[in-house]
């Protein structure tokens, strides 16, 4: 169930930014609200944050169509349906930004 929840949000997440902290975004599934935040890593784009209201984390590191990390202190992993573009758009600003 985990593995398929997490495989739609990082596919479809929605912002709404009325219960996140500064610079995090946030999505509810099911009832159950998730604020995180995005960034790139090299080649892979990590996404780590916490359910709302209580406040237990996961980190997800998804690199290509493969995600893999932390949920509710398990370990998963899984694959989504097409890579998500912030590691590709950091390393395109970055290779920009060396010339």
């Amino acid at each position: 169930m985990t593995k398929f929840f997490f495989a739609a949000a990082a596919a479809a997440i929605v912002a709404t930014p009325a219960l996140a902290a500064e610079g995090e975004k946030t999505f509810t599934r099911d009832g159950q609200t998730y604020a995180y935040t995005v960034a790139a890593d090299g080649d892979a784009t990590v996404i780590a944050g916490r359910t709302v209201p209580q406040d237990e984390p996961f980190r997800l590191v998804v690199k290509g169509r493969n995600a893999a990390g932390e949920v509710d202190g398990r370990q998963v992993s899984f694959r989504i349906a097409k890579p998500l573009a912030v590691a590709a758009a950091a390393q395109q600003t970055a290779s920009v930004d060396a010339n």
